[in-house]
Protein backbone atom coordinates (compact mmCIF):
# COMPACT_ATOMS: atom_id res chain seq x y z
CA UNK A 1 0.00 0.00 0.00
CA UNK A 2 1.40 3.37 -1.03
CA UNK A 3 1.59 6.04 1.60
CA UNK A 4 0.36 9.42 0.46
CA UNK A 5 1.81 11.17 3.48
CA UNK A 6 5.17 11.52 5.05
CA UNK A 7 5.64 9.79 8.36
CA UNK A 8 6.31 12.48 10.93
CA UNK A 9 7.20 12.12 14.57
CA UNK A 10 4.20 14.09 15.83
CA UNK A 11 5.53 13.98 19.39
CA UNK A 12 8.38 16.22 18.28
CA UNK A 13 6.42 18.78 16.27
CA UNK A 14 3.17 19.14 18.23
CA UNK A 15 2.91 22.80 19.27
CA UNK A 16 0.81 22.04 22.34
CA UNK A 17 2.86 19.09 23.59
CA UNK A 18 6.11 20.99 23.16
CA UNK A 19 4.84 24.10 24.94
CA UNK A 20 3.48 21.99 27.81
CA UNK A 21 6.77 20.09 28.21
CA UNK A 22 8.84 23.25 28.24
CA UNK A 23 6.51 25.12 30.59
CA UNK A 24 6.53 22.18 33.02
CA UNK A 25 10.33 22.40 33.22
CA UNK A 26 10.19 26.16 33.80
CA UNK A 27 7.37 25.84 36.34
CA UNK A 28 9.24 23.15 38.24
CA UNK A 29 12.33 25.38 38.49
CA UNK A 30 10.35 28.38 39.78
CA UNK A 31 8.49 26.13 42.25
CA UNK A 32 11.76 24.59 43.44
CA UNK A 33 13.42 27.94 44.07
CA UNK A 34 10.29 29.40 45.70
CA UNK A 35 10.00 26.36 48.00
CA UNK A 36 11.50 28.18 51.04
CA UNK A 37 8.57 30.63 50.84
CA UNK A 38 5.98 27.83 50.65
CA UNK A 39 4.59 29.40 47.48
CA UNK A 40 4.16 27.86 44.06
CA UNK A 41 4.78 30.11 41.05
CA UNK A 42 1.01 30.27 40.41
CA UNK A 43 0.42 31.57 43.93
CA UNK A 44 3.31 34.03 43.65
CA UNK A 45 1.88 35.30 40.38
CA UNK A 46 -1.52 35.71 42.02
CA UNK A 47 -0.05 37.69 44.92
CA UNK A 48 1.93 39.88 42.51
CA UNK A 49 -1.14 40.54 40.34
CA UNK A 50 -3.38 41.27 43.33
CA UNK A 51 -0.73 43.69 44.58
CA UNK A 52 -0.46 45.34 41.16
CA UNK A 53 -4.25 45.68 40.83
CA UNK A 54 -4.61 46.70 44.51
CA UNK A 55 -8.05 45.06 44.58
CA UNK A 56 -9.31 42.63 41.96
CA UNK A 57 -12.26 40.28 41.60
CA UNK A 58 -11.63 36.56 41.53
CA UNK A 59 -13.01 36.33 37.99
CA UNK A 60 -10.84 39.24 36.78
CA UNK A 61 -7.77 37.61 38.30
CA UNK A 62 -8.61 34.45 36.36
CA UNK A 63 -8.88 36.49 33.16
CA UNK A 64 -5.56 38.21 33.80
CA UNK A 65 -3.76 34.94 34.50
CA UNK A 66 -5.71 32.94 31.89
CA UNK A 67 -6.65 30.38 34.53
CA UNK A 68 -9.91 28.49 34.86
CA UNK A 69 -12.22 29.30 37.78
CA UNK A 70 -11.40 26.05 39.62
CA UNK A 71 -7.65 26.73 39.59
CA UNK A 72 -8.14 30.34 40.69
CA UNK A 73 -10.52 29.39 43.49
CA UNK A 74 -8.29 26.57 44.76
CA UNK A 75 -5.22 28.82 44.90
CA UNK A 76 -7.11 31.81 46.33
CA UNK A 77 -8.43 29.55 49.09
CA UNK A 78 -4.87 28.45 49.92
CA UNK A 79 -3.71 32.07 49.97
CA UNK A 80 -6.64 32.99 52.21
CA UNK A 81 -5.99 30.07 54.59
CA UNK A 82 -2.41 31.25 54.93
CA UNK A 83 -3.62 34.77 55.67
CA UNK A 84 -2.12 36.34 52.52
CA UNK A 85 -5.34 37.63 50.95
CA UNK A 86 -8.54 39.14 52.21
CA UNK A 87 -11.81 38.48 50.41
CA UNK A 88 -14.52 41.10 50.61
CA UNK A 89 -17.77 41.71 48.73
CA UNK A 90 -17.94 44.34 46.03
CA UNK A 91 -20.00 47.30 47.27
CA UNK A 92 -21.74 47.68 43.89
CA UNK A 93 -22.38 43.95 43.37
CA UNK A 94 -22.44 41.74 46.48
CA UNK A 95 -22.08 38.61 44.30
CA UNK A 96 -18.58 39.68 43.30
CA UNK A 97 -15.70 38.79 45.61
CA UNK A 98 -12.78 41.22 45.74
CA UNK A 99 -9.25 40.15 46.62
CA UNK A 100 -6.66 42.31 48.32
CA UNK A 101 -3.38 41.55 50.03
CA UNK A 102 -3.15 41.43 53.79
CA UNK A 103 -0.05 42.61 55.65
CA UNK A 104 1.06 38.97 55.74
CA UNK A 105 0.50 38.76 51.97
CA UNK A 106 2.65 41.83 51.37
CA UNK A 107 5.34 40.35 53.61
CA UNK A 108 5.19 37.00 51.75
CA UNK A 109 5.36 38.77 48.38
CA UNK A 110 8.38 40.76 49.57
CA UNK A 111 10.01 37.51 50.74
CA UNK A 112 9.44 35.73 47.42
CA UNK A 113 10.12 38.55 44.98
CA UNK A 114 13.93 38.53 45.25
CA UNK A 115 13.94 34.78 44.52
CA UNK A 116 11.59 35.27 41.56
CA UNK A 117 13.58 38.26 40.29
CA UNK A 118 16.92 36.42 40.49
CA UNK A 119 15.66 33.49 38.43
CA UNK A 120 13.85 35.78 36.02
CA UNK A 121 16.99 37.85 35.40
CA UNK A 122 19.15 34.75 35.11
CA UNK A 123 16.92 33.20 32.45
CA UNK A 124 16.66 36.44 30.47
CA UNK A 125 20.41 37.03 30.65
CA UNK A 126 21.20 33.43 29.65
CA UNK A 127 18.80 33.60 26.69
CA UNK A 128 19.83 37.14 25.87
CA UNK A 129 17.53 40.14 26.28
CA UNK A 130 16.81 40.48 22.55
CA UNK A 131 16.03 36.78 22.11
CA UNK A 132 13.82 36.89 25.20
CA UNK A 133 11.97 39.92 23.82
CA UNK A 134 11.45 38.10 20.51
CA UNK A 135 10.32 34.97 22.36
CA UNK A 136 7.85 36.97 24.44
CA UNK A 137 6.46 38.68 21.34
CA UNK A 138 6.19 35.31 19.57
CA UNK A 139 4.16 33.91 22.47
CA UNK A 140 1.89 36.99 22.47
CA UNK A 141 1.41 36.68 18.72
CA UNK A 142 0.68 32.96 19.03
CA UNK A 143 -1.92 33.68 21.73
CA UNK A 144 -3.59 36.25 19.49
CA UNK A 145 -3.66 33.83 16.56
CA UNK A 146 -5.07 30.97 18.66
CA UNK A 147 -7.76 33.27 20.10
CA UNK A 148 -8.78 34.24 16.57
CA UNK A 149 -9.63 30.59 15.84
CA UNK A 150 -12.56 30.86 18.23
CA UNK A 151 -14.01 33.90 16.48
Amino acid sequence: MDKEFTIIDYTQICVCANLRKKTRVVTQMYDKLLQPTNLKITQYSMLANIDYQKAVSISKLGEILLLDQTTVTRNVNLLKQNGYVAITRNKQDARTKILSLTDAGIKKLNEATPIWRELQERIINDIGPEKYKDFYETLRHMQKIIKSYDE
